[in-house]
């Protein structure tokens, strides 16, 4: 019992090197839970921390009780353990050949959970720009299940919840991973400020592009749905301070306003003014610019066809 004790890694070494791994300061993880002196000797493995307060560390660093577990026993922060981070980063930098090779290498696994991690890479992966009208839904099903049934969102599953919104056809699906993103959102809100919001902006402006777009696929499917929602984001006062989360906010005021904003040659002007913006950013987030842009680009064309028969 001796050997296994010592086996086994102090809880605040591992959570020091999950915090590092995902590039979290030290605020961000303690703060309003363990003092900065016990945290301070906590990383060094000179305390212990009880079960309450493990928990809530473990949500904060986005690591399950079970693999926090494996960790402390193997005594390193595998490629494994990491995935989940570098699943975002490699997203985040458009990197999808790697993201494929990852996602051929999980989908056929006899382990669900390889599998999950599949359904997850080819969710994000087939929200991203025209993918969605080239690659079948049925892969995507399993991450989206495994979202809506989990107790608790880490941030990743916020930022799976953006692509998800196109997967899931319901209304009240759709409805339900917004409102499981808000309290998401709001549990990281003080710990982890621009980056828990540009996800929760992301989550806003895909579902209102999906409502806005719904009236051509699905028979029945209401504007007024989409109308709902843009008021919704219209009236969020909690805006954050950070320049990308202010542009996501305002293409989704925009693409509303082309819709439903009584003056419409305003909203126009507007839509112009932003795809201006756009051209005269640098390349340092040219990617998701880009795909802004386009969004605008494409809303201009569909809400000019929308005003022709409303």
């Amino acid at each position: 019992m001796q050997n296994e004790d010592q086996s086994i890694l102090p809880a605040g070494i591992v959570i020091k090197q999950l915090r590092q791994a995902r590039r979290l300061t030290q605020k961000e993880v303690y703060q309003g839970i363990v003092s900065r002196s016990f945290y301070s000797r906590l990383e060094h493995g000179q305390y212990d921390v009880d079960a309450t307060h493990l928990w809530r560390l473990l949500d904060r660093i986005s690591v399950g009780a079970a693999e926090f577990d494996y960790l402390r026993r193997n005594h390193q922060i595998t490629s494994e353990a990491c995935l989940l981070n570098t699943i975002s980063d490699l997203y985040a930098q458009h990197r999808f050949d790697e993201l494929k090779q990852l996602y051929m290498a999980k989908q056929s696994s006899r382990l669900g959970s390889d599998r999950l991690l599949a359904s997850e890479i080819y969710t994000l992966v087939r929200a991203y720009g025209t993918n969605m009208f080239n690659m079948a839904v049925e892969p995507s099903l399993i991450a989206v299940e495994h979202l809506e049934k989990l107790t608790r969102w880490s941030l990743f599953e916020l930022q799976l919840a953006g692509p998800a919104i196109w997967t899931v056809s319901s209304l009240k699906r759709k409805r339900a991973l917004v409102e499981r993103g808000e309290t998401c959102y709001h549990f990281y809100a003080d710990m982890n400020g621009s980056y828990a919001a540009n996800l929760r902006e992301t989550l806003w402006l895909n579902y209102l592009q999906d409502l806005l777009t719904r009236p051509t696929y699905v028979k029945g499917a209401r504007f007024s749905d989409a109308k709902e929602v843009w008021q919704e984001v219209d009236a969020l006062s909690d805006l954050s301070t950070d320049f990308n989360c202010r542009l996501k906010r305002l293409t989704s005021r925009v693409i509303g306003a082309l819709y439903f904003a009584d003056d419409q040659q305003d909203a126009i002007n507007q839509a112009h003014q932003l795809l201006t913006t756009f051209r005269m950013l640098n390349d340092k987030n040219k990617h998701q610019i880009s795909i802004e842009k386009e969004i605008i680009t494409f809303q201009l064309k569909r809400a000019q066809e929308y005003h022709r028969y409303h």
